[in-house]
């Protein structure tokens, strides 16, 4: 080798930020693409149907999710699954604007039970 050309090449330092700024860009590209994707799919597949609030950071959720609907109860951190159905059944089973609705304790007791029992509260 001849001593005037070893020194001539990139140093480590160069190569070591063309690195760091090829896997950047190539982190910043796939996330993007992974926005985009998620993007597409997730307006079609669920659909917040409604939302009623039952106090301080509880709520009774209807999701549509595909061709099922979904009952869920949010309390704070947790998410308990009350009842499941299709989405004609659930259209069926829809009362009339002027048929009077159940209480809401009425109607969330009846899921609970169909979802597995009375709820017990801890003792202190």
């Amino acid at each position: 080798m001849d001593a005037a050309t070893l020194g001539t090449g990139p140093s480590y330092w160069q190569v070591g930020a063309a690195l760091v700024a090829v896997l950047g860009l190539l982190v910043v590209l796939l996330k993007g693409l992974q926005r985009w994707q998620g993007a597409s799919q997730q307006s079609a597949d669920a659909q917040l149907l409604s939302v009623r609030r039952l106090g301080p950071r509880r709520e009774l959720q209807i999701l549509r999710v595909g061709e099922q609907v979904h009952t869920i109860y949010r309390h704070e951190s947790a998410m308990v699954l009350l009842e499941t159905a299709s989405s004609a059944d659930h259209e069926a089973a829809r009362p009339e604007p002027a048929a009077a609705q159940p209480s809401l304790p009425r109607r969330l007791m009846t899921l609970v039970a169909a979802a597995g029992g009375a709820s017990r509260r801890a003792s202190p």
